[in-house]
């Protein structure tokens, strides 16, 4: 096993311990899991031509996410 540490500023940790909170995660090991899990499907997806987006049922339209490293994944 490899142990990764990273330094942020407190800005960004008031951040993830916000998500963390919203979304019932207890560790910060469990968020970068889910994390690195959402990023996986998502660079997935790009790779096979689909695009990653929140859709609004009620109005019928999307919004792309937009994020520099999906722009990056260059389609399969």
């Amino acid at each position: 096993m490899t142990r990764i540490q990273f330094e942020l500023p407190e800005d960004k940790i008031t951040e993830l311990e916000k998500l963390m909170s919203e979304s019932g995660i207890k560790t910060k090991k469990e968020l970068f899991n889910n994390a690195l899990t959402l990023l996986e499907w998502a660079i997935k997806e790009k790779k096979a031509g689909r695009t990653i987006a929140s859709i609004d049922e009620t109005s019928n339209s999307y919004k792309e996410i937009m994020m520099p490293v999906l722009s990056a994944v260059a389609q399969e």
